[in-house]
């Protein structure tokens, strides 16, 4: 017991030295597989092919045969956000010194785990239609599986009773724990509603600043939707089909700071210190990929309000969805009990837009919560100095809450 004691205890020291040694610059360009390599983390890389050809490669931070939890992250981000703090302070490592099984997602276009397919390269508009539809679709569906299959293996190789096996067997497929951020949230309605069996593998979400009908619940205007997607039809127009490959958003802010400060002011509203309003664009793995069809059916929602499959017009909609409209998801369908998450100043995930998707999916939300600060927007969910005392924490003690059946129903 001393020897594993001195073990961990030195396994400390190592991993606080190699995060203090390395300058914030250098930092600031780890990937999500340099962050766990640099801190001597175990970890293992696990790939999936979707049912649409696109390759992804998942992290894990393995505690076999402990409840996993799947991380994804949302909207023009990536997997490197739930590590980008650090071991004291990130979401994924604080789970998995809590003994859990941490799996980190890597949806298509994420760069550099998502860019891959066995048919099409991403210099290839082809590789770039896709939108959040696509995420709950076919990304989600084949992560989840692949979890789910390896909990089940892992299990097998563990228990020698035939009974016990069964049994634990048939739990497996109820034991994954989702936490999303922010268009993670659309993603996980896309895949219940289209495919219902996930409902009886995903045992809770915890959404972190969820989006779903944005209309008349944002706090931006006409004229910021119209210049963004001006910005788009301007990449588009140069053969330019993802809209911010990594570092371009920080160069861009460099020159730019007041104009960046602006738009970043009013698109994910006041941080938590303004004076590191533009913090998240320090990271150059942190903002990046994303496809203008992502951002076209979001404005989509944002004018119609309604939770529906992205619009191609009447023509196209026969062909793909057999009928003149776009397809309308079901979220009747939806079963799996759901906490929400707000920040007060959020101009995207707004408390009233939050409480709109409490409106609607009375059955299924356990609690709605709101940060306590009073200044917290769409990134503070990530990079947040004071994000382990506000989120995480809370997040693990009613994820805990739940697990045990003693959940409060709390409507904040």
């Amino acid at each position: 017991m001393r020897e594993f004691v001195r073990l961990m205890r030195w396994s400390t020291i190592v991993i606080v030295i190699s995060l203090t040694c390395a300058p914030a610059e250098e930092r600031n360009k780890w990937t999500t597989v340099d962050w766990l390599r640099q801190l001597n983390y175990t970890h293992e890389l696990h790939n999936v092919t979707t049912d649409d050809g696109y390759q992804l490669q998942l992290q894990r931070l393995p505690q076999v045969g402990a409840r996993p939890v799947l991380l994804v992250h949302g909207l023009l981000s990536s997997s490197v956000g739930w590590l980008c703090l650090g071991p004291d302070r990130s979401l994924a490592f604080q789970l998995h010194q809590r003994k859990y099984d941490v799996w980190l997602a890597n949806l298509r276009g994420m760069s550099p785990y998502g860019r891959h397919h066995l048919e099409l390269t991403d210099v290839m508009s082809e590789f770039w239609r896709y939108s959040f539809h696509e995420h709950g679709a076919y990304d989600l569906p084949a992560i989840i599986d692949h979890i789910v299959a390896l909990q089940a293996r892992e299990k097998h190789d563990d228990v020698a009773n035939e009974e016990e096996q069964k049994a634990k067997q048939s739990l497996a497929a109820h034991r994954v724990l989702l936490i999303g951020h922010s268009q993670a949230f659309n993603a996980f309605l896309v895949l219940c509603a289209l495919h219902p069996r996930f409902n009886q593998h995903i045992q809770l979400i915890q959404a972190l600043a969820p989006l779903a009908r944005l209309h008349r619940q944002v706090r931006f205007d006409h004229t910021h939707v119209r210049d963004i997607m001006k910005f788009v039809k301007k990449r588009q127009k140069a053969n330019k089909y993802e809209l911010f490959p990594p570092g371009e958003l920080k160069r861009m802010c460099r020159k730019k700071k007041e104009l960046c400060e602006y738009y970043t002011k009013n698109l994910v509203g006041s941080a938590q210190s303004n004076k590191k309003l533009l913090d998240i664009f320090n990271y150059d793995h942190l903002l990046q990929g994303g496809s203008a069809k992502e951002l076209r059916h979001l404005q989509q929602i944002w004018k119609s309000g309604d939770f529906i499959a992205y619009d191609y017009g009447p023509i196209e909609n026969m062909q793909v969805y057999h009928g003149v409209e776009a397809l309308s998801y079901n979220l009747s369908q939806i079963s799996v009990p759901i906490i929400l998450y707000f920040g007060e100043t959020d101009a995207i995930a707004t408390p009233q837009g939050v409480h709109d998707i409490y409106a609607h999916m009375l059955s299924t939300v356990r609690n709605v919560r709101r940060i306590a600060a009073t200044k917290f927007n769409h990134f503070d969910f990530l990079l947040s100095s004071e994000v382990k005392t506000l989120v995480n924490d809370k997040l693990i003690e009613l994820m805990e809450k739940f697990l045990e059946g003693n959940l409060p129903y709390v409507i904040e």
